[in-house]
């Protein structure tokens, strides 16, 4: 059975997202679990952009940098209600696609 967390919004609002991770819940009526999030949606989400800025200043460091960088995470809500990068097959789910495009050959 899938559980649900509530993350806050900063205006005031909040967001109910599903879980299937049930550590940390609260049981409600009709069965489900709710959990209250301890950080707000931006909180969280500037924690994953952190990571993705981390991972793009470092490939655009290179000695030839890519033309084009994809990032791609999958995240997941924990029963913590916390955003994670999800696993998938057991490996942490973060692609990285880069492409070069006129790449001169060194001499």
């Amino acid at each position: 059975m899938s559980d649900l967390v509530r993350m806050p919004l900063e205006n005031g609002g909040e967001l109910l997202i599903e879980s299937t991770d049930g550590q940390g819940s609260i049981p409600v009526g009709g069965g489900g679990k709710v959990v209250q999030a301890s950080e707000t949606v931006q909180k969280a989400m500037g924690n994953i952009r952190s990571a993705a800025e981390a991972v793009l200043d470092e490939l655009r460091a290179m000695e030839q940098p890519p033309s084009k960088v994809n990032v791609q995470f999958g995240i997941k809500v924990t029963g913590e209600a916390n955003l994670a990068v999800a696993k998938s097959s057991g490996e942490a789910n973060f692609n990285v696609t880069i492409e070069w495009n006129d790449v001169k050959p060194d001499k």
